[in-house]
């Protein structure tokens, strides 16, 4: 699965040669990477995820679903990608993306070899991708110095509702299930597993609150230069 990101990028950083504006054309093919990644989450996993009935935490191994199991590896290879595209990119984040991917790709990975926790761990990847290509454009929109606060305002919005919301309460939704099955099976329910994905999912929602507050001062501040102006 390597290959397809590895040619979409080669094509897309060709094409992009032919086009006669000045911007970094390798960040443009990263965000043109990500797109493609996260589209391909949503497409794959909105109808798995519907239809799937798995607690949300595990006792046991079970089997990862075909289906599942070829997602997280896709993921898992394109965050092998990115994390190697970004070293040799300037993006200003690259150091909190790179930290980023290394997680989610080790979290992927240990669920994929110890196949346990993949519930949880897919439905984390879909409400962490579900908004990415919304960041994308925003991201493509600074990239060649266009900024449209409407735009950005129902951004905020959306990443508040599904980063600042939904995904805390899944973190709660989870404590409260590790704790009914810890109040029935003792101390056999405290897995690495378990451990990984909670932290992972934490300091995901950690990140993403700070970049919430981030953009709210960012909006604010183009509402006041808009005022004065």
């Amino acid at each position: 699965m390597l290959y397809q990101f590895i040619s979409l990028f080669l094509v897309s950083r060709g094409l992009q040669e032919l086009i006669p504006l000045n911007y970094d054309k390798h960040i443009m093919t990263n965000i043109i990477i990500r797109s493609y990644h996260s589209l391909g989450c949503i497409y794959y996993l909105t109808p798995i995820l519907l239809k799937i009935e798995h607690p949300l935490i595990e006792i046991e191994t079970s089997r990862v679903p075909p289906d599942i199991e070829f997602v997280l590896t896709r993921s898992a290879y394109f965050f092998m990608w990115d994390i190697y595209s970004l070293s040799l990119s300037n993006e200003k984040e690259k150091m909190l993306y790179t930290l980023h991917h290394l997680i989610s790709c080790g979290t992927i990975v240990y669920s994929l070899y110890y196949e346990i926790n993949w519930y949880f761990v897919t439905l984390g990847l879909f409400l962490a991708e579900v908004t990415n290509p919304i960041t994308q454009i925003s991201e493509t929109c600074n990239l060649l110095n266009y900024y449209n606060n409407t735009f950005e305002k129902n951004y905020f919005i959306l990443m508040l509702i599904i980063r600042g919301f939904i995904s805390p309460c899944l973190i709660i939704i989870f404590m409260c299930d590790l704790g009914y099955k810890y109040s029935i099976y003792g101390s056999s329910i405290l897995t690495h597993s378990i451990l990984i994905n909670y932290v992972t999912m934490t300091s995901i929602t950690f990140v993403s609150i700070d970049w919430l507050n981030n953009k709210y001062e960012q909006i604010i501040l183009a509402d006041i230069k808009k005022i004065k102006n």
